[in-house]
């Protein structure tokens, strides 16, 4: 599958819009993203969620709602370099 090509910058953008506009991923936001060398799918970048406010309701299910989110957008998305 091919890639989209966005900076940093914009596809951080993308991804905590898609993070905020899912009400599944809760009080779920990004925390950082790594830029490295292509894994083993082709994707070469990470993204790490966090909390914004201690809320442990419903924890494991917002979790995977925001892992789910990254996984679409790291086969979609890759970071110019």
């Amino acid at each position: 599958m091919r890639r989209y090509v966005k900076s940093r910058s914009e596809l951080m953008a993308i991804l905590s819009q898609c993070l905020d506009n899912n009400p599944e991923c809760g009080e779920m936001e990004l925390h950082a993203m790594r830029v490295h060398q292509p894994d083993h799918t082709g994707c070469n970048w990470s993204a790490e969620v966090d909390l914004r406010q201690e809320c442990f309701d419903d924890l494991s299910q917002q979790m995977a709602a925001a892992r789910s989110i990254i996984v679409v957008m790291r086969e979609q998305y890759n970071v110019l370099q």
